[in-house]
């Protein structure tokens, strides 16, 4: 009989009783975990559990003010510098960056440049006009594994969701990084792009590379996944190796909806309609609209008509248009001056101005939550909606204030006026960000992916507040989303889109609620 213990594990980073603070408020007050080498940890928890600020404080991009993190074997190397860290606010802070660039070209006249996406891949480690860089190691592994060869000479604001996520996992596999933290990595991602980012990681979590996963959805949990932390409230619930037996896999009872299962929407698949009867002047009205990026075609000679009164759902998988069709329509995107677009009954031109255009539309994104840096309450950030600013510079009257606690109350957020937004869970903050889009009484409200990062039970929250403004109020909507489950029940109308083509366009099933 063999009676020879196992060597202990390595520990890779240890974590005694820490606690992080910001401003006035105490994060994770007493926390303990420790993460061995080769270990592939999974981590859940309610929105406002902490998971998010847990792994940035791991990454060394919160201080620890209490207690300690030590990492085993980093030689001295800052963790920032050896610890990847990917969310969904990296891929959108990419994009604003590149929108902010591509609006500065324009406006020199330099229409044909762009970033290309391989210097997005090297601009942290190697000079933009190296041409040996694809030679070396940790750089050729990366792009092998992600599968972003193909990618690397196009521009960056031609590529699509899915493929920029692959671009920015490798931009932190080329540091040779000790461990790769991924914070809910499949937001906004189309089910094919999802699978296939999902395989890349289970092929690097293969090779013994250690890893921690933030997700809340089931189906997006590895295979590889050798251990689970459950945290609530900022304290640990469990930790442990996962048991396959017992199926541990499954995110808790507890985070799980305890609700039944939300219906799916039936979306029509109806033809283009080539002509309609009299109708209102449409809110929207594109005539083969096309957007393209040096020789990458984002939208292809798209035609699409939004009436008052309908409620569309854009759906389509990642790189298919969906997102600068919203730019169109916002402003975001200047090519909007090179085609036939015509909005809330006027051609888009130079006489039509993009604060005109905005004080009929209200909008809904992640991006829109990350520009709130700044001590804002939940009140002044729905007072904002007024002026279109992301912060309040103006002062609000009697009126408008009454306006805002209104909306709040709509959406059964009354109590969290005085909260500041960024101590807010990511529901609480959806919700605000929702009620200061229709301060205005908009005529169009648009949502991009409203409902990522999202647990269950915030998700269905957020949903019945769509669906009460689609119901109750006089205002159009378009809600963009790539989990069928997630459309809202008061939709009236479906556009797909599949590589900036029109693929169907009509209206909904007539069993869609």
């Amino acid at each position: 009989m063999n009676t020879a213990r196992k060597p202990p594990p390595t520990p890779l980073i240890s974590i005694d009783r820490i606690a992080v603070r910001l401003r006035d408020r105490w994060l994770l007050n007493g926390l303990s975990w420790r993460i061995n080498a080769g270990e592939q940890w999974l981590v859940v928890g309610p929105n406002g559990a902490g998971k998010t600020t847990l792994a940035r404080a791991i990454a060394g991009l919160l201080p620890v003010v209490q207690g300690k993190i030590h990492y085993h074997s980093f030689d001295g190397i800052f963790p920032a510098d050896a610890i990847a860290y990917v969310d969904s606010d990296t891929r959108r802070a990419f994009w604003q960056r590149e929108r902010r660039l591509d609006h500065a070209r324009a406006y020199a006249g330099r229409y044909d440049a762009s970033t290309p996406v391989r210097d997005l891949l090297l601009r942290r480690r190697l000079p933009f006009q190296c041409t040996t860089a694809y030679r070396e190691t940790p750089i050729v592994d990366a792009i092998r594994m992600f599968d972003i060869h193909h990618l690397l000479e196009k521009p960056a604001m031609a590529i699509s969701t899915g493929e920029m996520s692959r671009v920015l996992v490798a931009r932190e596999m080329v540091r040779n990084p000790k461990i790769l933290i991924l914070d809910e990595p499949f937001d906004g991602l189309d089910p094919e792009s999802r699978e296939q980012l999902k395989v890349m990681f289970q092929e690097l979590a293969g090779t013994g590379f250690p890893m921690i996963f933030i997700t809340h959805h089931e189906d997006e949990i590895l295979d590889t996944t050798t251990h689970r932390l459950v945290i609530d409230d900022g304290r640990v619930v469990h930790a442990g190796p996962i048991d396959r037996i017992t199926s541990q896999t499954k995110l808790p009872s507890k985070i799980a909806s305890d609700q039944k299962s939300r219906p799916t929407p039936t979306l029509g698949s109806v033809p283009h309609p080539s002509a309609r009867g009299p109708s209102p002047e449409p809110l929207i009205d594109m005539a083969a609209v096309t957007v393209r990026y040096g020789d990458t075609v984002v939208l292809d000679h798209l035609s699409w008509k939004v009436n008052p009164g309908e409620h569309w759902a854009v759906t389509g998988p990642n790189g298919a248009g969906k997102t600068t069709l919203l730019k169109l329509i916002t402003g975001d995107c200047l090519q909007v001056f090179a085609n036939r677009v015509r909005l809330l009954g006027q051609n888009r031109g130079p006489h039509q101005t993009l604060w005109e255009i905005r004080r009929h539309l209200g909008v809904v994104s992640h991006d829109l939550a990350i520009g709130y840096q700044k001590s804002l309450t939940a009140l002044e950030v729905v007072c904002s909606g007024f002026f279109d600013s992301v912060g309040l510079y103006r002062y609000c009257d009697d009126r408008q204030v009454k306006t805002a606690k209104g909306w709040l109350a709509k959406l059964d957020a009354a109590g969290l006026s005085s909260t500041l937004f960024d101590r807010l869970s990511r529901g609480q903050r959806q919700a605000v960000l929702i009620a200061r889009a229709m301060v205005k009484s908009p005529r169009l409200l648009l949502l991009d992916e409203p409902c990522a990062g999202l647990d269950d039970k915030t998700r269905k929250i957020v949903l019945r507040l769509v669906e009460k403004i689609g119901r109750e109020e006089k205002t159009s909507l378009i809600y963009i989303s790539h989990r069928r489950a997630e459309i809202p029940f008061c939709t009236t109308h479906h556009l797909a889109l599949d590589r900036g083509r029109v693929v169907a366009c009509g209206p909904v099933g007539a069993d869609s609620g």
